[in-house]
């Protein structure tokens, strides 16, 4: 995801089950991150108009069987029911989220073509 700005996440716990959305931007694309069923979430977000994005990494952490060594902090968020998603975005912001469901879609651009 190098070339692509952290522009947005919403984080919604009125909705059942509760959803993160993330939003990265690029010059000439988009991408939406969904997660839902959220178990843990940490942001240190540093500039509110977005950030330029060095890596993002989405893992599955399995139901049964060893969870990597770098995950183990979350190991008190397992529900012993299904796969959950770890979510890491870093840069000079950083993001972390933990959820049961995982999926990407693609952001239209908003921006308009130059008139002739």
């Amino acid at each position: 995801m190098r070339g692509h700005w952290l522009t947005s996440i919403v984080l919604r716990t009125d909705l059942e089950p509760s959803e993160a959305v993330v939003v990265l931007r690029s010059e000439s694309a988009g991408v939406t991150l969904r997660l839902a069923g959220i178990v843990h979430t940490r942001t240190d977000i540093g500039s509110p108009d977005g950030d330029f994005v060095d890596q993002v990494v989405v893992r599955e952490l399995p139901v049964d069987g060893p969870w990597p060594v770098e995950a183990h902090h979350l190991l008190h968020h397992h529900n012993n029911r299904s796969v959950l998603h770890w979510l890491t975005i870093t840069g000079p912001s950083e993001v972390e989220i933990v959820a049961e469901k995982f999926s990407v879609g693609q952001v239209v651009s908003d921006r308009r073509s130059p008139s002739t």
